[in-house]
């Protein structure tokens, strides 16, 4: 076996281990970001984001009965 080849094991391994560095970026800066705008659509905040209130599907209830949004009027 030449020198420059390495175990199947961490050949195997290499794949996963480059991965890992792309998969916590794209948690940090996609998947969490979005999970908090999800979230917080649920709330009811003050002006100054001291106090939050669930109100649940209220909020989309007020944007699909608004008409001139869903006429792009906004």
């Amino acid at each position: 076996m030449p020198e420059w080849k390495r175990p199947p094991s961490q050949q195997q391994l290499l794949p996963y281990l480059l991965l890992v560095p792309q998969l916590i970026i794209t948690f940090v800066f996609f998947y969490w970001p979005a999970s908090q705008a999800v979230w917080q659509s649920f709330l009811r905040e003050d002006a100054f984001g001291l106090s939050s209130e669930f109100i649940g599907l209220e909020n989309y209830q007020a944007l699909f009965a608004a008409t001139r949004i869903l006429q792009g009027n906004g």
